[in-house]
């Protein structure tokens, strides 16, 4: 299945640099990179991205200026609307071996819109942090997006994970491991793109509540039908 990996990034070009060519090296899939232009212009990003931008798998977008994660993950999806299959990612994660394989046999197994990722920290069987989902999940369960609009951090996690579930699609692959190198779990240090996402948790949290207690509404414009 053709697989579009989303992978929004700010203030952390080397460290994303590197997690691209890891998801380069352990899947097949192309990488959607979306980060501020005023970042592309920069000396640093040059001398980073040299290589990984050398490779036809490797997509790029520019925006004006800085967007929250749901934002970076949707204009990912608008951009690049006709792939089976799409992952959410992130510039903090590191992919093991055989990652992919895993998720397409799990996939194949069970039938599943949406396979969660082991990210060697949450109980995948309760929540997924980073997943897998087919175009037609996306479509049919999680309202055209990849990401709920209504968050800007935190929680479009957990909306997706139970939205799945709701419909019967969710499934854990255990053995698929992205490594979230997160400050949450203390494999990070602070840095300042978590300062900037940190203040914006509480409200995510309040809207996940909220969108709970009414059933996931698809309140929103979809990205994709």
């Amino acid at each position: 299945m053709r697989t579009a990996l989303i992978l929004p990034t700010l203030g952390r070009p080397e460290q994303a640099a590197k997690c691209v060519e890891q998801l380069l090296r352990t899947s097949p899939a192309d990488v959607v990179i979306i980060t501020p232009i005023r970042e592309t212009v920069t000396d640093v990003w040059t001398r980073t991205y040299r290589h990984v931008m050398e490779s036809d798998r490797v997509i790029c977008i520019d925006t004006i200026g800085p967007v929250n994660a749901s934002d970076g993950w949707n204009l990912g999806l608008r951009k690049n609307p006709n792939y089976d299959a799409y992952f959410l990612a992130a510039d903090d994660i590191w992919a093991h071996d055989g990652w992919h394989d895993e998720v397409l046999r799990v996939h194949k197994e069970s039938g599943a819109g949406m396979v969660g990722i082991n990210d060697m920290h949450s109980d995948g069987n309760i929540i997924a942090t980073h997943y897998w989902m087919t175009r037609d999940f996306i479509v049919k369960h999680n309202g055209g997006v990849m990401s709920c609009p209504w968050y800007r951090s935190w929680c479009m996690n957990f909306e997706t994970t139970e939205r799945a579930k709701r419909a019967g699609q969710y499934v854990y692959a255990e053995h698929a491991k992205l490594e979230h190198r997160h400050v949450q779990w203390n494999a990070a240090l602070m840095d300042n793109t978590y300062k900037i996402a940190k203040p914006k948790h509480v409200y995510d949290q309040v809207v996940c509540d909220y969108r709970r207690c009414h059933g996931w509404p698809d309140d929103f414009e979809a990205v994709i039908s």
